[in-house]
């Protein structure tokens, strides 16, 4: 796999723009056939720093302008007027080389969901088999799990008191425990699966892309961004792109597959005239397909953070201090063991705000420690957190461009709360969380709610803090929505709608918000729309099977 910073000259089957979660899986995909050529396209660097690979330093590539794009959204109209930064993964792996590595799957009504809206091989039994086909799980395989795919999934350790004391506080509230949440009991309590592998991330870059070294039909190019999606006729034929001051054209002969994630893609079809023709004109470019449907839909989870001081009892921000992180860092790279092989999110849970959802909308991910994620750095702190998310929001926000310049970000307005139904269900979701911790084991730490605080008293001052508080849970999806209707960008098969040699593979074709961390869903479509563009027909579907 020649990986190379100089354009080639040689001409491709498929130009693939952007090597994140969907990119790498499709340039390993379609490169199994050897007479298919491929060029995988991405702005950022190799992932060769360690702090890629070491779980525990997720943080530093997030602060990183090398591997994080940092847009930021807003004004949140909702959220005071607030601007909230945005982590986009930049090098190969994308978002899969900076995310928190947590692996879900998403529940069965979640893709049930996108068939029911007339997208046909998109129920929960039409993406089980390509959910086991891309995982090697290590509890084994079995009739709901893949044990021999490229990515290696581990189920955390959880050996902290603070992991045991959120899974019997949750326990003591009456949620029950799951033995595997991506099996056939979603919902309750349970311990991490995650994309690590003997103490090492497992990004697609990792799992899919390196595996393909030797194929002499895969060029990978990197530090060149996409600036324009050529068209003649009212066909992609190619992208326009440059590294510096440098220039230059690469030529699709069948496909130009757009992987650049919910933010990226929009961003790039707008500034090649392919969006809503209003939009289009009033920034300055001409319209090339007026599609309305281009940057709209924009979803997220919403997450406020709860934090709480443990008396007397010792939090991993002990031993994550700056004068223990040498020793962290060494046992690491000597054993792949120790605190440098986690990434600490190790238990969570889905549960329901309340009885009118029909099932799971809510999700505690839990640290061990007090961190600080806002203003783009990371502050420890001694305690414990829940950050409580919303999993299937109703509100809707927007990407839109700010000018021609493609160096400029895109405006991004998530929208946040939007809906009030999305406000009462967070409160309703507050509410149970603050009496899990008041439970018997948070009490035996000396647990005592820091955030929202004791002056924090009925849902109205529960809102307004979380207008003060609430941030991303960095899961954009949906500006480039599969569909049928009007506003809808691309078919069941993310071709673009209006255009030949078009197709966009990632996040942003997703139509409804997963419950899930969304890096398990974006690659599961990655490895189902591979198998259409090789034209093989699909896995047939399959069924979870209940537990003994």
């Amino acid at each position: 796999m020649p990986i190379r910073s100089s354009l080639p000259q040689d001409g491709f089957d498929y130009v693939i723009v952007g090597a994140g979660s969907a990119g790498c899986v499709l340039a390993a995909r379609l490169t199994e056939d050897p007479g298919t050529k491929v060029c995988l396209i991405e702005a950022g660097p190799r992932d060769r720093s360690l702090f890629i690979h070491m779980p525990a330093a997720l943080t530093m590539p997030i602060e990183s302008k090398t591997w994080n794009w940092q847009y930021v959204t807003g004004p949140e109209p909702h959220l005071n007027g607030r601007t909230i930064g945005q982590a986009r993964g930049r090098g190969l792996g994308g978002s899969s080389s900076i995310n928190g590595m947590v692996w879900v799957r998403g529940h069965p009504g979640d893709y049930d969901a996108w068939a029911a809206e007339g997208l046909e091989g998109w129920s929960f039994a039409d993406c089980l088999p390509y959910f086991k086909k891309m995982e090697s799980y290590d509890g084994g395989a079995d009739p709901n799990r893949g044990g021999d795919g490229p990515l290696k999934i581990t189920r955390s350790r959880a050996d902290h008191p603070f992991y045991d004391a959120f899974l019997r506080a949750g326990e003591a509230y009456g949620l029950n425990v799951t033995p595997d949440y991506n099996s056939d009991q979603f919902e309750g309590l349970h311990v991490t699966q995650a994309t690590i592998h003997d103490g090492r991330r497992q990004s697609t870059a990792v799992a899919y892309l390196h595996p393909a070294a030797s194929r002499p039909n895969l060029t990978v190019l990197t530090g060149w961004r996409c600036d324009r999606i050529l068209l003649e006729n009212g066909r992609a034929t190619g992208v326009a792109l440059r590294s510096g001051t440098k220039r230059g054209e690469i030529r699709a002969g069948a496909e130009v597959i757009l992987c650049a994630g919910a933010i990226g893609t929009p961003h790039l079809m707008l500034l090649s005239g392919i969006g809503p023709a209003d939009q289009l004109r009033a920034s300055g470019v001409a319209v090339a397909h007026d599609l309305p449907g281009v940057g709209e839909n924009l979803q997220d989870h919403f997450v406020a953070s709860l934090t709480f001081r443990a008396e007397g009892k010792r939090s991993i921000a002990s031993d994550l201090a700056l004068w223990n992180r040498p020793r962290i860092g060494l046992e690491w790279l000597l054993t792949r063991g120790g605190l440098g092989a986690t990434s600490f999110f190790e238990v969570g849970a889905f549960f329901r705000s309340g009885p009118g959802a029909a099932y799971a909308n809510m999700q505690h991910e839990f640290l061990p420690f007090l961190a600080d994620f806002q203003a783009g750095k990371v502050r420890l702190g001694h305690g414990y957190q829940y950050f409580l998310s919303q999993m299937r929001p109703k509100s809707r926000g927007w990407l839109r461009l700010r000018s021609a310049d493609p160096d400029q970000h895109p405006e991004i307005v998530f929208n946040y709360l939007d809906d009030p139904a999305d406000a009462e269900e967070m409160l309703d979701g507050l509410a149970q969380t603050r009496e899990m911790a008041r439970q018997a084991p948070w009490q035996a730490m000396g647990g005592t709610e820091l955030t929202p605080g004791p002056d924090v008293r009925n849902r109205a001052e529960a809102l307004a803090w979380m207008r003060r508080i609430g941030n991303t849970e960095h899961h954009p999806v949906g500006t480039c929505r599969m569909g049928h209707d009007a506003m809808a960008v691309t078919d069941a098969e993310g071709l673009v709608h209006g255009l030949s040699g078009l197709r966009v593979v990632d996040g942003a074709i997703l139509p409804l918000i997963p419950t899930a961390n969304v890096n398990a869903p974006i690659i599961m479509v990655a490895e189902k729309i591979a198998d259409r563009i090789r034209g093989r027909a699909p896995m047939p579907p399959e069924h979870l099977v209940p537990a003994r």
